[in-house]
């Protein structure tokens, strides 16, 4: 009987130990599987302590611009409000003058403008012949005589020119 006991204490030992064994497998999995996690777990941690710190260094930036952004927002807004008081001025300015009553659009305000344009041109023009005649001496024999002194200065002019192609075609033989 004492073989018997002793192949029956021998086998239960051996199964003691693979259920030991078993038990050690399956720790020694659990442990890299929370080894893994703890290592992934600290490089996520790592990159949001690196995020953390970034935008720590760009909070004053970011501060900055909301600032302008609040001043820029301020500023469109008083435009806005002045462009209304605008608007509300030339329409009251609109009514005052009668437009309106009228009858006149934009259409015709246009038209009126050319018109107006084109006579501005044409005082321009009358102005510049007017200008014209101003230079004029107000005698008119003293007309005569500027009109004599414009002749002998183009005939001295003429003979100036004339020498000079002379002398231009003489020197080239």
């Amino acid at each position: 009987m004492r073989a018997e006991s002793f192949e029956c204490a021998v086998a239960s030992q051996t199964m003691q130990q693979f259920k030991r064994q078993t038990e050690i497998d399956s720790l020694n999995e659990q442990t890299t599987g929370l080894q893994q996690k703890i290592r992934s777990s600290q490089n996520r941690q790592a990159k949001l302590r690196a995020l953390l710190e970034d935008r720590r260094k760009a909070a004053p930036i970011e501060e900055q611009k909301a600032r302008e952004w609040e001043r820029n927002a301020q500023v469109v807004s008083q435009k806005s409000n002045e462009y209304r008081e605008r608007l509300a001025e030339l329409q009251s300015a609109v009514k005052e003058s009668g437009a309106e009553e009228r009858g006149l659009d934009y259409d015709q305000l246009k038209e009126l403008d050319t018109r107006v344009e084109e006579l501005r041109a044409t005082v321009d023009k009358k102005q510049n012949i007017y200008k014209g005649y101003e230079a004029l001496p107000p005698d008119i024999s003293l007309a005569y005589v500027k009109l004599e002194e414009a002749k002998v200065k183009l005939e001295q002019l003429r003979a100036e020119c004339e020498h000079a192609v002379d002398a231009a075609f003489s020197t080239r033989k």
